[in-house]
C-alpha cells in the first residue's frame, strides 16, 4: 500500500515537472496580425458588442463596451500596430489588465489554445514594452504580447 502511494506521488511529481515546462498560450489575430498571450491574462471571449466612443487622453483607449452590467474600456490594439480592422463580425477579447478588465476587438477567427514548451519561448527586451518576445506555436513564430500591462508604459510617467 505504501509503495503504491509513493509511486503515485512520484508520478504526480513527474507530471507537475513536465507541466511546469509548458506554458498555455492563446493565439488570436487583430487586423490580420497573429499574436500569442498567456492564458492567465485572458478573461474570456465573446461576440463584439459594439463600442461607444468616449473622450479620452489615454493612448489607444477611446471607447467603451458593455459587458453584462459593466462597461469596459476598449484598447485599440489594431491602431497600436498601425493596422485597420475590416471584420464584419469581430470578437471581443476580455483581458485581465493590472488596472481592471479591458476589452480588445479581435478578428472573427476564434482564438486557439496552444501548450508551448517554455524552451520555444524567447523573451527579449525590445523597443515595445508590450511585446515580451516570441514563441513557436504550431508551425509559426508569433510575438508574445503582455496583455496585463498593455499600454501602461505609454500612460504612466517614467520614475
Amino acid at each position: 500500500m505504501l509503495r503504491a502511494q509513493l509511486r503515485r506521488q512520484a508520478q504526480v511529481g513527474t507530471k507537475g515537472t513536465a507541466e511546469a515546462r509548458m506554458q498555455g498560450l492563446v493565439v488570436f489575430s487583430v487586423a490580420g496580425q497573429r499574436l500569442a498571450a498567456r492564458t492567465d491574462e485572458i478573461g474570456g471571449v465573446m461576440p463584439w458588442p459594439g463600442a461607444t466612443v468616449v473622450p479620452s487622453d489615454t493612448p489607444f483607449v477611446a471607447s467603451l463596451v458593455r459587458q453584462e452590467k459593466h462597461c469596459l474600456p476598449v484598447f485599440d490594439l489594431a491602431a497600436k500596430f498601425s493596422r485597420t480592422m475590416h471584420e464584419n463580425e469581430p470578437l471581443c477579447l476580455i483581458v485581465k489588465h493590472v488596472d481592471g478588465p479591458l476589452a480588445i476587438c479581435i478578428d472573427s477567427q476564434v482564438p486557439s489554445l496552444h501548450m508551448v514548451a517554455r524552451s520555444a519561448m524567447h523573451y527579449r527586451v525590445g523597443n515595445d514594452p508590450d511585446i515580451a518576445g516570441t514563441c513557436v506555436a504550431g508551425d509559426e513564430e508569433l510575438p508574445i504580447i503582455n496583455l496585463t500591462t498593455l499600454g501602461v508604459s505609454s500612460i504612466r510617467p517614467a520614475r
